[in-house]
């Protein structure tokens, strides 16, 4: 190739640097955003069993329990729960056996599975993002309905506000869809200076609970739960978060973890110590465990096996449950109370766990396949209609992907053509691997491979991702520089910073164009355990080398712009 040596070279070489720039300026923000918005693309506002009225075969059977407490140890693992003095008490009196979580092993998901049996996949919760009431049957909705008192306390998550109900003569029944009313935001009140917080005061919801306590404050749970403890409500439901936060601090493993578990089982022994468990029963679970690193939302045994501990009236002593699941709780808990089963559920009776005669179990049984049967059919039909849409869109995205790679390779032979961008092999070296690089250090440095569970601390998947994506970006971009030094000519030097930018952003826009034609938004069905991280992981990766790339190019226009002011030659 000719040596570059004609100042309107240099000209052309400036202006398709600044281009290449504004174009990794605006595929980082574009992915940027879309990374920063994967986990609020997982959410259903209204999940298409909302949209059903709920099955509610009523079996007709007696009541067991005068009261029954529902008690969830927030990210209480399996393993962790044995050698709790008040626990291990109410597995001799009772019932000791585990139960699955459900994918994603987030929070928020999974208090909706314990409460009205369904799971994350067709609930429409999937993160701890949930913004909106969840418009499903639940156990408060079948006791009110019911005539039966239904409390709350924690002093961990104001958990209620997942369950708002319009302000309705009938307030048992779910909510009613309003297509001119603006949704709710549930989390309006942790941002007290926004819109939505300033209107809330006078929104017309209320709480599911006829008593609700949230006492975030030092000895709160145990003064709010005796409270409730000691009141008349028939159903009681007490979330404690003292381990989940242990876990995300410390780790599953650590000694803080197992402290944080003793003081809970304390706590709970103050709280229920006095229950007559010949008349009320005790149901403990929790919605997820912790990794030994500290985190949760994969599908790791210890993350998924839970804890679950009955104990008291109409529960059957030294009974076990070969497959549990949390979905199966709510209308276990029906049973005891003699009301059908949230409506929704895709649960089952744990008729093994109760002492219930024939007849009963029969009619329980009979009542949950009618219930489970129309369930699955509606989740069935919506999830076949968005794997055919998925399917119809495919093929035009991925010949738009196609097209546009055919279109920039086209772009770069016309452009090492007039001699504005350059490609030899110290280029390739750099630019090739930039993505995977970044990616891949991205990976690395969270650890635990490719599960929603590599974030120890509570947070955004893609906000962590970034924080170890930027430390890759630096590295990526000095590599850029070494490449680029000792080339003597300004237009040959900035022509090859295009080379490298060019490669870059083609090796990184590609593999983000085909996450988009195979796996797009909006996620009627969930995406797997890796695709899960697999989709951010790719965003956020492109908007780092995005950047890379524009960097690169905005030092190198700098660079050359000062060597020519100092009247250095151009070739």
């Amino acid at each position: 190739m000719k040596p570059i040596d004609r100042p309107s070279t240099l000209r052309r070489v400036v202006a398709t640097a600044i281009l290449l720039a504004a174009l990794g300026a605006v595929g980082a923000v574009k992915a940027g955003l879309a990374g920063a918005d994967f986990m609020y693309d997982l959410e259903q506002v209204q999940s298409p069993l909302a949209r059903t009225a709920p099955v509610l075969p009523d079996p007709h059977t007696p009541r067991y329990a005068r009261r029954v407490f529902l008690v969830i140890i927030d990210g209480l693992r399996l393993d962790k729960s044995y050698e709790l003095p008040f626990l291990d008490e109410l597995r001799r009196r009772g019932v000791d056996t585990e139960a699955q979580s459900h994918y994603p092993t987030w929070s928020r998901p999974n208090y909706v599975s314990i409460l009205t049996g369904v799971p994350p996949v067709a609930s429409g919760v999937r993160t701890n993002h949930h913004s909106t009431p969840v418009e499903l049957d639940s156990l408060m909705d079948r006791a009110r309905a019911a005539g039966l008192k239904v409390a709350f306390a924690t002093d961990y998550d104001a958990l209620p506000k997942l369950f708002l109900r319009k302000r309705t003569s009938e307030p048992a029944h779910p909510i009613a869809d309003d297509e001119d009313e603006e949704p709710l935001d549930i989390d309006a009140m942790e941002r007290p200076l926004s819109e939505a917080a300033i209107r809330a005061p006078d929104a017309n919801f209320v709480s599911p609970f006829d008593d609700a306590r949230y006492a975030p404050w030092p000895g709160g749970f145990s003064e709010a739960g005796a409270a409730v403890a000691q009141g008349d409500a028939e159903l009681v439901v007490l979330l404690v978060g003292a381990v989940d936060a242990a876990g995300h601090a410390h780790g599953g493993a650590s000694t803080d973890y197992r402290v944080a578990a003793e003081l809970a089982d304390h706590a709970l022994a103050r709280v229920l110590g006095r229950v007559d468990l010949t008349q009320d029963t005790i149901v403990i679970t929790a919605d997820h465990g912790h990794t030994n690193r500290g985190g949760h939302g994969g599908v790791e045994p210890e993350v998924l096996s839970v804890p679950l501990v009955l104990a008291g009236a109409g529960v059957k002593p030294g009974a076990n449950a070969d497959d549990a699941h949390l979905i199966d709780i709510a209308p276990t808990v029906a049973t005891l109370l003699g009301i059908p089963a949230p409506g929704h559920g895709l649960g089952h009776t744990l008729t093994e766990l109760l002492a219930l005669d024939d007849t009963v179990r029969d009619a329980r049984k009979a009542a949950d396949t009618t219930r489970i049967r129309s369930t699955r059919s509606v989740v069935s039909r919506a999830e076949a209609a968005a794997h055919i849409d998925v399917k119809a869109r495919r093929a035009w995205r991925i010949g738009f992907v196609a097209g546009g790679a055919l279109i920039a390779t086209f772009g770069a032979v016309l452009l090492i053509r007039r001699r504005v961008m350059r490609l030899d092999w110290r280029v390739l070296l750099v630019s090739v691997p930039a993505f995977f690089v970044v990616y891949y250090a991205m990976i690395g440095a969270m650890g635990q491979g490719f599960s929603p569970s590599l974030v120890p601390a509570q947070g955004h998947i893609a906000v962590v991702m970034a924080k170890y994506g930027i430390a890759a970006m630096i590295i990526q971009l000095l590599a850029s520089l070494w490449a680029l030094r000792d080339q003597g000519s300004l237009s040959e030097r900035l022509a090859k910073a295009n080379g490298i930018a060019w490669m870059g952003l083609m090796l990184a826009m590609i593999p983000a164009g085909l996450a988009w034609a195979f796996l797009p938004p909006p996620y009627v069905t969930l995406p797997g355990a890796h695709t899960l991280v697999l989709i951010p992981a790719v965003e956020v990766a492109v908007s780092c080398l995005a950047v890379d790339v524009a960097l690169t190019l905005v030092v190198e226009v700098i660079i050359a712009a000062a060597r020519a002011y100092h009247g250095e030659p151009t070739h």
